[in-house]
């Protein structure tokens, strides 16, 4: 009996030391203390200043296109022919007369330039009056017309005449022996009407409160020419050459 106690407690130490060792608990893996890194705020600019400066007084009349530097202008179109092409200023930045002048528009006719219009910020008659001399005055409403009635053109100021602060709507013209200058007061110009930008005809905006033009004196009949050529184009009275009709 006590062989038979023995041979047991034998076997029983036996399977306990054959049995699998327990497996310890897995350890979380203590992962370093991550610092982030704190950068100072970085401020990207992005100008495009311009590298020259266009000045207004460089343009002059009868220039050709080809002599003349028109990258701060944009083509804006060409009306009745091919010959007759506008373009307006498109960077006023590079414009080194842009604290008075609002835009400019450039007339071209058989790539010459025959007109130049100049919307400016601010009232210039007296600076224009002394600049260019004695002036045509025209009165252009009837409200203008009533005033001249018992007021006068030019009023003195500390000994110098100036045109009648009063008068709010009325056109300076000068003639030289190439060029005719006129100068358009508006002082009642309405801000809210709106143009189509597709329609020579509301090309002169009226908007504007002061605008100056310089044209070749034969600007008119130039302009009469390029309107007849296109009549005749869009009617079908152009001659053809003889290889064309064949």
């Amino acid at each position: 009996m006590k062989k038979e106690i023995l041979a047991l407690s034998l076997i029983t130490l036996l399977i306990a030391s054959c049995s699998a060792p327990q497996k310890e608990p897995d350890k979380l893996e203590t992962l370093p203390e991550v610092v982030e890194e704190v950068k100072e705020p970085r401020t990207a600019v992005f100008a495009d200043m311009p590298n020259y400066q266009f000045e207004f007084s460089s343009l002059k009349l009868n220039q050709h296109m080809k002599d003349l530097d028109l990258r701060v202008f944009k083509h804006f179109g060409e009306f009745y022919t091919d010959e007759f092409t506008i373009y307006r200023l498109n960077r006023i930045d590079y414009l080194a007369e842009s604290y008075f002048i609002d835009d400019i528009n450039l007339y071209f006719i058989d790539s010459l330039l025959v007109k130049i219009q100049a919307y400016l910020r601010e009232d210039k008659s007296h600076e224009f009056l002394n600049r260019y001399g004695a002036a045509k005055i025209y009165i252009n409403d009837y409200h203008n017309k009533k005033l001249l009635e018992t007021e006068k053109v030019l009023v003195k100021d500390n000994g110098k005449y100036r045109i009648n602060e009063n008068l709010d709507y009325y056109t300076l013209r000068w003639k030289r022996e190439e060029t005719d200058i006129e100068y358009v007061v508006n002082k009642k110009a309405d801000s809210t009407m709106t143009i189509a930008a597709d329609d020579i005809r509301y090309f002169d905006d009226k908007r504007h409160r002061f605008k100056l033009t310089f044209q070749t004196y034969d600007y008119e009949n130039q302009l009469a020419w390029v309107k007849w050529e296109s009549y005749k184009e869009a009617r079908g009275l152009v001659a053809q050459p003889a290889s064309e009709e064949q």
